[in-house]
């Protein structure tokens, strides 16, 4: 048996926690984001010899909706998943997808090449490849101090 070990898992329970409280105080009603609530995404970041790999659950997401920041030392995705709207005539029984505005940053764990920095989205899943920074040697010089100066 294979077990993954995934290092955000305790702040994606707190963040669950959170939400159920939450539920909990408006009465167990689901409701659609407020205007300028912001949701989060869920993410897996791994990394290989020569890439961090980040990836980001967005169903229902375009592209064109999509903001990519690279920064020195984090990731910040933002965006706007659009509302589909249920047909004329009709009211939901039950409403559990998110929509509206998302922003999730993901602290990137080790230096990177900004400008090999590639994205890909495909079947509702952000894929975001970054290369890392070739590691670099410098010999630095030892000079002697002189005592009383």
């Amino acid at each position: 048996m294979v077990r993954r070990i995934k290092p955000i898992s305790r702040l994606r329970r707190a963040e669950t926690r959170v939400r159920s409280l939450a539920l909990a105080r408006r009465g167990g009603e689901r409701r659609l984001p407020a205007p300028g609530e912001l949701t989060g995404p869920a993410v897996d970041v791994y990394e290989t010899g020569t890439e961090f790999i980040i990836e980001m659950e967005l169903p229902g997401v375009e592209g064109r909706d999509l903001k990519v920041l690279l920064f020195s030392s984090r990731l910040e995705v933002s965006g706007f998943k659009q509302e589909l709207g249920a047909p004329a005539g009709s009211s939901y029984m039950r409403l559990e997808r998110e929509f509206g505005a998302f922003r999730r940053e993901v602290v990137v764990p080790g230096p990177v090449d900004p400008d090999q920095a590639a994205a890909a989205l495909e079947n509702g899943v952000l894929t975001i490849v970054l290369k890392k920074a070739p590691r670099t040697r410098r010999d630095v010089e030892i000079k002697a101090r002189r005592d009383g100066g």
